[in-house]
């Protein structure tokens, strides 16, 4: 994840994390594990809406089947 959108998410971790009192070593790890972290929740939401789509064109109904009762 670019500075960009460390700014734009997390703000406040990102902003913690330069603060903690700690190695310049140990605060990269740090960064790289959130940014992982972000990745991964990046992704899921990702593969979630891709079924959520999936699942509502699978049920939609078409519109030259609807009965007129």
């Amino acid at each position: 994840m670019n500075g960009l959108n460390e700014k734009s998410a997390n703000t406040d971790l990102y902003a913690h994390i330069q603060r903690a009192p700690m190695s310049e070593r140990d605060r990269e790890v740090a960064l790289n594990a959130v940014r992982n972290a972000e990745s991964i929740v990046d992704g899921s939401l990702w593969v979630i809406n891709g079924i959520k789509g999936l699942i509502a064109t699978i049920f939609e109904k078409p519109v030259g089947l609807k009965h007129n009762h």
